[in-house]
């Protein structure tokens, strides 16, 4: 029968270990395998050289640690902020911020991200239009032809229906704002070339006397011959000749 004798000694231990915990809490100390020293408080015994330290229970001591001429339980330093940014030097990463930035933890002010702007293209040169080509010139045309005043053969003297004709001639130029006009003469192919120039010349010459008679200003009009250049017509037939024999009007050079 040992049950009852196993369960009894493991009571007894219970018991011991209580007793032991709550006079330990106390100051207090039972020894159970000493049964005659009782219940006793131990004396503790200090080193002269040991650093008695009050107890911090409650106490604030972050600030006082590192504080020159602190004690551990005394009051903590006054919190130094030399650039009035409410964070501590003692962990301020940027001392000298400016007066009202805004700061991080760390004292610091926040790295504000650089927006790049795209590079602005460079405008396009100005491509200069290239210029246009010259007119092609104006075939050389007379501006009034004088059909009524064809001269005879080997003649410079006007037919009496070329009135009309010097009549329209002056008036033209008397309307328009133009500063010269010329008078060209010419002849058929019958004859020398020069002697065909001197009766192309008489010919022009003819028609400003006339043109200058009716009104129109001399020094506007200018006659000169051409000879057998430049024939409006065949000169083999009678009837061609008697065409090439005339006098043009043109705008002066």
């Amino acid at each position: 029968m040992r049950t009852p004798l196993v369960l009894s000694l493991i009571s007894a231990a219970l018991v011991s270990v209580g007793a032991m915990n709550a006079n330990a809490a106390d100051g207090y100390f039972y020894d159970p395998s000493n049964v005659g020293a009782g219940v006793y408080k131990p004396e503790v015994k200090h080193s002269p050289d040991a650093i008695q330290v009050p107890s911090t229970t409650g106490k604030d001591i972050n600030r006082t640690i590192g504080c020159p001429g602190k004690q551990i339980l005394d009051k903590g330093c006054a919190i130094e902020d030399a650039d009035k940014d409410t964070v501590e030097d003692w962990t301020d990463k940027c001392p000298n911020t400016p007066a009202g930035a805004k700061v991080n933890a760390l004292g610091c002010e926040p790295e504000v991200a650089v927006v790049q702007e795209a590079p602005v293209a460079a405008p396009a040169p100005v491509v200069e239009p290239a210029p246009a080509p010259a007119p092609a010139p104006v075939a050389d045309q007379p501006i009034m032809s004088f059909e009524d005043v064809n001269f005879d053969f080997d003649k410079a003297t006007l037919r009496p229906t070329a009135d009309a004709k010097i009549d329209q001639a002056v008036a033209y130029v008397l309307e328009r704002n133009v500063e010269k006009f010329e008078l060209r003469g010419y002849a058929d192919s019958i004859g020398s070339e020069a002697y065909n120039l001197k009766l192309s010349q008489r010919r022009a010459d003819a028609v400003r006397n006339a043109m200058i008679k009716k009104g129109a200003p001399a020094d506007r009009i200018v006659a000169k011959g051409y000879g057998e250049s430049n024939p409006i017509a065949s000169n083999a037939t009678k009837e061609g000749r008697a065409q090439n024999r005339r006098v043009e009007m043109y705008p002066g050079k």
